[in-house]
């Protein structure tokens, strides 16, 4: 507060509705001016590039951790030739080759918990240990790389994955089609 009683500085919050949630988003905040017309002076504002931070949507930590949702997994099929890349949901503002940028994404996780990957036939093919601070906006996403945990390239077929928790187990599939 100043000394007259006002607020030093001001909170905003502004709603972004019916957001998918399996897109990434980025939010910047600019400062402008008007400028001034009659001294030919125009308006400016900061480039919204600069502080842009992407977030995907999703539910509050506490909602998952008590109602505890189904896990959702993302693009499920996945397919090689499913064009990911131009919809956003893998390599955005990445210069490396198609093969390298590659993902799942899974949402709807608590802040901690471990997702293993199975073949059809029960072999481990990734541990991927989910430890993020709950205060974290991305608390809730973790995505795989279709690396298996030997350093290899994943094939076509049938996966299963288990997504344990002290929230409890889920169980799920996933299917590759390279």
């Amino acid at each position: 507060m100043t000394e007259d009683g006002y607020l030093k500085y001001f909170e905003y919050e502004y709603v972004l509705r019916d957001l998918l949630p399996s897109r990434l988003y980025f939010v910047s905040v600019t400062a402008f001016d008007y400028g001034s017309p009659g001294h030919g002076l125009k308006a400016l504002e900061t480039n919204p590039t600069i502080n842009a931070v992407g977030a995907y949507p999703q539910n509050a930590v506490a909602l998952v951790e008590e109602e505890i949702p189904e896990v959702v997994v993302y693009p499920n099929p996945y397919r090689i030739d499913g064009q990911y890349r131009a919809y956003g949901f893998e390599g955005l503002g990445s210069d490396r080759p198609d093969d390298r940028v590659r993902a799942i994404h899974f949402t709807n996780l608590p802040h901690k918990c471990t997702i293993k990957i199975y073949s059809i036939d029960g072999d481990l093919i990734r541990e991927i240990n989910h430890d993020c601070a709950s205060e974290d906006p991305t608390c809730m996403h973790e995505q795989w790389d279709l690396i298996t945990r030997n350093t290899q390239a994943v094939v076509s077929g049938i996966y299963y994955y288990v997504v344990e928790s002290e929230f409890g187990n889920q169980i799920g599939k996933l299917v590759i089609i390279m």
